[in-house]
């Protein structure tokens, strides 16, 4: 007799596939005591926020949230990595003076609340894929390029950037790996429903469209705060648009699968109104690059109509919308003028020869700081691997460009189903964008980067069922092929 994995996962029973002798991360309670601690930690946040938004106390009705919720993150990390990246989204834009946010205070939560978790529960951890290693070695080697440069506590500064960066992908690595493969699902859940929240928070706010006023040509730039960052709100845009499908094809939950519709619909709108067109090409090459792969579509033919599904859903929708309501001048100007491509593309071509020019003259790299002084820019190169270049050097790129070929080697030794299409869809996105937008020293870009990794391990879960089964009443039960 078979049962469904994917309906065990949502009736709480994944803990029951984990493998054997191994300790979790998270503190083990029975489901229905998750449940319930669950619903008395969302009642508390709701009477927070009724303190903070009602009575008008803001910093009481913070204090009632965060006390529970940071008890909740060090009894369950998964509870602390949704948590995560429900906020991971506000990244962009809220903040106060540009100093503190939301997505750094949760993140410095994370990262204690986990220190704490260990000493408790002493989860095993086996770092089964290498390319953390060469991320690492990337990190020790900025550390290192730091100490060359003019401005030594504005360099280390940076460079301890880059140490949390490294800290953040182990946490979650570590935290993916030790539990079930539910939690990427729950953490990819709690990303989507946090980018179309904090949208949505900004039109009901009205801030969406005070950043356009304050940004040269109208685009919708950050959503909340001061800080405005066009590329980076689009980047996060199009993470959770990848999310959607990958989840609106996993996941089974009903309720669930309306929300990721919702996500597919409207997170396309978004990014034309956003205006970027490197992040428009990428996830326009990142949707249409599996048709490339003839094997595997000969092997899951279904997968690929259900991408094309989704491609001509949600392009249909985009158009429409847009044709209803139009776009700001500034941002029709920026997809349709030739010209203005033509200054953009010329005036990102020559920051890169700068990057390559700096080499000649010091090949172990300018330094972050020091790359203005020494090149007499104003802007640093508009790539992830040229950026990495001119800054950190020879050594720097070569760690990266290894970096990514273990990326790419971890993506084909999956098995052909939605954790491999998921993971080369991130890798891809990742990769294009940076070509022409430099997000290798944002957040969202290693947990991506970090999920894509574990995905490996997902897939052959998903992929050999029989390895991992469970008795009830004396009789075997195994997951479908394929689920």
């Amino acid at each position: 007799m078979y049962t469904d994995y994917a309906t065990d996962i949502e009736l709480g029973r994944e803990y029951l596939y984990e493998e054997p002798h191994e300790r979790t991360s998270d503190i083990e309670l029975q489901p229905g005591i998750n449940a319930l601690f669950l619903a008395v930690w969302a009642v508390i946040s709701l009477v927070g926020f009724a303190v903070m938004f009602l009575v008008e106390q803001p910093v009481a009705g913070a204090i009632i949230i965060a006390v529970p919720t940071f008890i909740g993150m060090i009894i369950k990390p998964t509870f602390a990595l949704c948590i995560m990246m429900l906020a991971l989204p506000t990244g962009a834009g809220i903040g106060y003076r540009e100093v503190f946010s939301l997505d750094r205070g949760i993140g410095i939560a994370l990262a204690v609340s986990f220190l704490l978790n260990i000493l408790i529960t002493r989860p095993r951890l086996r770092i089964g894929n290498k390319a953390l290693w060469a991320v690492a070695a990337y990190t020790i080697w900025v550390c290192l390029a730091s100490l060359a440069g003019p401005y030594l506590g504005l360099e280390l500064r940076r460079a301890f950037t880059q140490v949390q960066l490294l800290g953040l992908s182990l946490i979650i690595y570590w935290i993916l790996e030790t539990n079930s493969p539910a939690t990427l699902i729950w953490a990819l859940r709690a990303y989507v429903v946090g980018t179309l929240g904090t949208i949505a928070l900004a039109y009901m706010t009205g801030a969406a469209i005070t950043a356009t006023q304050e940004t040269t040509e109208g685009r919708y730039a950050a959503t909340l705060g001061q800080a405005i960052n066009a590329n980076m709100l689009a980047a996060l845009t199009g993470m959770a648009f990848l999310a959607a499908i990958y989840l609106f094809a996993r996941d089974r939950n009903i309720f669930a699968r309306l929300l990721y519709l919702c996500g597919i619909l409207f997170l396309p709108v978004m990014l034309i109104r956003i205006g970027s067109r490197g992040n428009m090409v990428a996830l326009a090459v990142t949707l249409l690059s599996p048709l490339l792969f003839v094997r595997e579509v000969s092997r899951r033919p279904t997968l690929v109509l259900l991408l094309v599904v989704v491609i001509v859903l949600a392009s249909v929708f985009a158009g429409l919308t847009v044709k209803s309501a139009g776009l700001e001048a500034g941002v029709a100007e920026r997809l349709t003028s030739i010209s203005y491509a033509k200054e953009s593309i010329g005036y990102r071509v020559s920051l890169l020869k700068q990057a390559v020019g700096s080499i000649a003259r010091r090949p172990l790299g300018t330094g972050y700081y020091s790359w203005f002084e020494r090149t007499g820019l104003v802007n640093f190169p508009h790539s992830d691997f040229f950026l990495i270049l001119g800054v950190y050097g020879i050594p720097g790129a070569i760690l990266f460009v290894v970096f990514v070929i273990m990326m790419v080697r971890t993506i084909r030794r999956m098995p052909t189903g939605l954790e491999k299409l998921y993971a080369r869809a991130v890798l891809t996105y990742l990769l294009v964008v940076g070509m022409n937008n430099a997000n290798v020293f944002a957040k969202f870009y290693w947990v991506f980067l970090v999920m894509a990794m574990v995905s490996e391990r997902i897939s052959h879960l998903y992929s050999t069922p029989q390895d991992f089964y469970y008795a009830e009443g004396g009789e075997e039960y195994l997951p479908e092929e394929g689920q």
